[in-house]
């Protein structure tokens, strides 16, 4: 009986600290910031990535602030980011 409480034990321990999903991400995982394409762990003032060099910021056409290629509009200015 107790060997059957250390395996499940163990288990659990293993599914809670070590398994990881289908994603890569461990469970319990702090709010870095990973790059979109290969989640590689970047630091919020790159512009691109240096693993696989995804844009991770451009430029505002208008303003010239880096913004997530992602938006619409540039937060700063309101300039629409067509490209």
């Amino acid at each position: 009986m107790t060997l059957f409480l250390l395996i499940i034990v163990a288990i659990a321990i293993y599914y809670l600290f070590l398994y990881k999903d289908i994603n890569g991400k461990k469970f319990f995982t702090n709010n870095e910031k990973r790059c979109s394409n290969c989640k590689n762990i970047v630091e919020e003032s790159f512009n691109v990535c240096p693993i696989c060099k995804e844009t991770l910021k451009k430029k505002c056409e208008n303003c010239g602030e880096r913004v997530s290629p992602a938006w619409k509009y540039c937060p700063y200015c309101e300039n629409l980011n067509n490209k």
